[in-house]
């Protein structure tokens, strides 16, 4: 039954990179972030197993040569097709690589690009490809920081001159005229046929600016072909959900994280941040749809399908910060075609990917109110009925730090110094405590599907944040509130609540139960301590196998792990000279070798983890002997 299933499961992969008639890349590819358009992040490839990977060694590394100085760190993917490996680096450059051995191809300088700025900065999570459409050769679409979008030959990175003007598309023009400012694509553009479909992300604080609408895009002319509006204008479906004048020139809400796309109905499915002003709602009355939701377009029109909202009057920062996974679950004698959507809230939404709704059920629960003057916050947010939440929600005063009496003390102190009402407690006019904090209990690495086994895993983390609101105001928006955020930790610099403060889990797709969950990360020196393993903050992903196992970074102790699926074991481990933020993958070489790659650069170095010496931004590639 497994090598009937793996055989479908490549088979269904295959037809998946269809695009124009054209093949996108073999099952020993990774062609784009989550690999497939479903961003399953799964891979069919078998060589690496439980038994043999603790022989896995490093096979080779680039070194990019630009700094490791962006506190958020590197987070781009590298994707492989046809045994080229493509990536951006923080630098600006566009970089092609020979998959086998590490050595360039090509490379592209954007500086010496016309038509972009001097700095037009790194492509943000990677590169796309698309194999063109039967006349059109494959190409590399990059979305640059700055607020264009480009095509390279695949082969030799030429600029492709006949895309927009001279080769270069302003992402700007049409959506900035009124406030200008800064425009940041939120993802590589997802390919659909011969669109790409790309979004914006946009600042949080301030009510005015760039809107977030995602946008598709002719690949051969670069020609805008549609245009869907985040926050519904007058005439629109789902218009009044933001008050009588709350819709005009709003900012965002837009997208930080890649898109999934079913080729098979043409769909797209975009995961939406919170709203601005985005700590005091007053401009904003109603539930604010589309922030904070997930989406679902027509890939062809940009028309609206269905919008599953899972935060109302986002007042928490917490956006669905994660791509979208498309898989499918079977439940009652059917196969539900499904969404799997991790939010910044803690939970995982398991939605038909037909119709938005709940697969598992779903209740609106009361949560507390907000005391800022003239907000009128939600009486109620939604929490899927299956299954249990990703991540801590809410802390007892029992479940304070036991690392030491002084450390107990002090977090105790903390604790009965702020106010905390158990989940969706909001930014108050007093100290309050926020579970998860406000970078969230799932991160920005979203799910990932084994569909042999049919687990899905999400890695997390559980600490929280004391907050309070204070005036604020910016140079174009009313007078507001911002929250100030303060650290929960204790005085030796670790979380107030017990751990564990980083986790990986899998929950069975099929029945929304948690098959195992475990602490993700570590410090060695509570370890040595004799304290049990404690799990440390996480941003990134993972990547599952059909072999069985499951690699992921993303931890503050710099350290690339691997786990066997069935049983959350961690099998292997390299620690790295900085911190790998980002989701890795893997590809079969033309020597007939599978490879493991992931980066590693600066980045979420909290929590008595401090950056390294500085250094740049590499890739590291692994494989068996």
């Amino acid at each position: 039954m497994r090598h009937t299933a793996r055989a479908a499961g490549l088979a269904a992969l295959a037809l998946t990179f269809l695009g124009g008639g054209a093949v996108l890349a073999g099952p020993g590819d990774w062609p784009g972030f989550g690999n497939d358009p479903s961003q399953t992040k799964y891979s069919p490839l078998g060589q690496i197993t439980p038994a043999n990977v603790t022989n896995l060694k490093r096979a080779w590394t680039y070194d990019t040569g630009d700094p490791s100085v962006n506190a958020r760190g590197w987070e781009i993917s590298p994707i492989v097709v046809n045994d080229i490996m493509y990536f951006p680096t923080s630098g600006g450059k566009i970089i092609a690589l020979n998959a086998d051995t590490g050595q360039e191809v090509w490379k592209v300088d954007l500086k010496l690009v016309a038509g972009l700025p001097a700095n037009p900065g790194s492509s943000r999570w990677g590169v796309s490809y698309w194999p063109g459409d039967g006349k059109a050769a494959p190409r590399i679409v990059v979305a640059v920081n700055d607020g264009h979008m480009l095509q390279l030959d695949a082969k030799t990175g030429a600029l492709y001159k006949k895309f927009g003007n001279n080769g270069v598309v302003d992402l700007k023009i049409g959506v900035m005229e009124k406030f200008g400012g800064e425009y940041r694509p939120g993802q590589p553009p997802a390919i659909y046929k011969n669109i790409a479909i790309i979004t914006a992300v946009s600042g949080e604080n301030g009510r005015y600016g760039v809107p977030g609408d995602p946008r598709g895009f002719d690949l051969n002319t670069g020609k805008q072909l549609w245009r869907f509006h985040t926050v519904p204008q007058p005439g629109e479906a789902n218009f009044g959900g933001w008050g009588v004048n709350g819709w005009k020139d709003r900012r965002g809400p837009g997208s930080w994280v890649p898109i999934a796309v079913d080729n098979a109905t043409g769909t797209v499915f975009i995961a939406l941040g919170q709203p601005t002003d985005q700590d005091y709602g007053i401009s904003r009355p109603g539930n604010n749809e589309y922030s904070s939701s997930v989406i679902a377009l027509d890939a062809v029109t940009g028309k609206l399908k269905w919008f599953f909202q899972t935060t109302h009057h986002d007042l928490f920062d917490y956006d669905v910060n994660a791509p979208p996974t498309l898989l499918d679950i079977r439940k009652d004698g059917k196969v539900i075609p499904a969404v799997a959507q991790t939010t910044k809230a803690g939970l995982l939404w398991l939605l038909d990917r037909n119709t938005g709704k709940p697969i598992f059920g779903y209740e609106e629960r009361p949560v507390p109110h907000a005391d800022a003057p003239g907000e009128v916050a939600s009486p109620t947010q939604p929490f899927p009925l299956k299954p249990v939440p990703i991540a801590r929600l809410s802390l007892t005063r029992e479940e304070l730090s036991t690392l030491s009496p002084a450390a107990t003390k002090a977090c105790q102190a903390l604790y009965d110094g702020a106010v905390q009402e158990g989940p969706y407690t909001p930014h108050l006019m007093v100290q309050s405590l926020l579970f998860p904090s406000n970078e969230g209990g799932g991160s920005w690495g979203g799910a990932t599907f084994d569909p042999n086994l049919r687990y899905i895993f999400v890695n997390t983390r559980s600490v929280g944040t004391r907050a309070i609101l204070q005036p604020y105001r910016s140079s174009n928006a009313l007078d507001s509130y911002a929250k100030r955020l303060m650290p929960f930790d204790g005085p030796e610099g670790y979380p107030c609540s017990i751990p564990p403060w980083g986790e990986i889990m899998a929950i069975n797709a099929d029945t929304a139960d948690v098959v195992w969950r475990v602490p993700l990360g570590e410090y060695k020196e509570l370890t040595a301590r004799g304290i049990p393993k404690t799990g440390a903050p996480n941003a990134g992903g993972s990547i599952a196998t059909a072999g069985g196992v499951l690699f992921v970074g993303a931890t503050t102790d710099r350290t690339f792990r691997a786990f066997d699926e069935r049983t959350g074991k961690e099998l292997w481990s390299d620690e790295l000279p900085n911190n790998s933020i980002a989701t890795p993958m893997t590809y079969r070489g033309n020597n007939g070798k599978q490879y493991v790659a992931t980066e590693f650069g600066a980045g979420l170095n909290v929590f008595n983890h401090p950056m390294p010496q500085p250094g740049t931004n590499q890739i590291v590639v692994y494989a068996l002997p």
